[in-house]
């Protein structure tokens, strides 16, 4: 026959073991919640830093981009301004020769191949032309010039000294709303361009926009 005491302390070993059993289920759980949370919580963090390594990849590139960008612009503008020197240069040894030669025998022949170049119904509308030239090409050649023009247009040449010119002759109508561009310089200015090209080829450093 099983005592109180007996059954008591059945009852507590029972008693002990469903405790046992919810606590270690309980810390079975609670270690389970711990793993996810830590799980979850490890993926959040990586999460977060790839983003900022992302961002900060994405910032490096972009000043990197940036860098290199203005390095271009800069290296293309002092190139064009290097380039533009040497233009310069070339431009002034080159209006050197060209005073040489407006001061030649050739330099009238030159005029007057210019002068043969313009239409004969050119001029049919104007009675006055206003002729600029160089002090020098007055003096020398204003006559020739006079009985070339006035006698191939049925006009009066009226001259005027514009020493800015390197050589060669503009003509223009008293109205000044229209004019022939005979000048040394305009040849100069409208062909700049191909003289660039040409000396950059000579020099090796390519096109001009480069």
């Amino acid at each position: 026959m099983v005592t109180i005491e007996q059954k008591l302390l059945l009852f507590s070993k029972l008693l002990n073991q469903s405790m046992n059993q919810s606590f270690e289920e309980e810390l079975k759980e609670l270690e389970k919640q711990y793993k996810e949370k830590l799980q979850k919580t490890k993926e959040e963090v990586d999460l977060e830093a790839n983003k900022i390594v992302e961002k900060e990849n994405k910032n490096f590139e972009l000043k990197k981009n940036q860098i290199i960008s203005k390095s271009k612009i800069k290296l293309k503008r002092e190139t064009m301004l290097l380039k533009e020197k040497y233009y310069n240069q070339f431009l002034n040894s080159l209006k050197v020769k060209l005073n040489f030669f407006v001061n030649s025998k050739e330099y009238k022949n030159y005029l007057a191949n210019n002068l043969k170049k313009l239409d004969n119904e050119l001029f049919n509308n104007y009675s006055n032309l206003v002729i600029y030239l160089t002090k020098i090409d007055y003096d020398k050649y204003s006559e020739f010039i006079k009985e070339n023009i006035e006698e191939k247009f049925n006009v009066t040449c009226i001259f005027n000294c514009l020493d800015t010119l390197i050589g060669g002759l503009i003509i223009e109508n008293t109205e000044k709303n229209y004019r022939v561009d005979l000048s040394i310089d305009s040849i100069l200015e409208e062909n700049k361009l191909y003289i660039m090209q040409e000396l950059f080829n000579a020099l090796g450093t390519g096109d001009i926009n480069d």
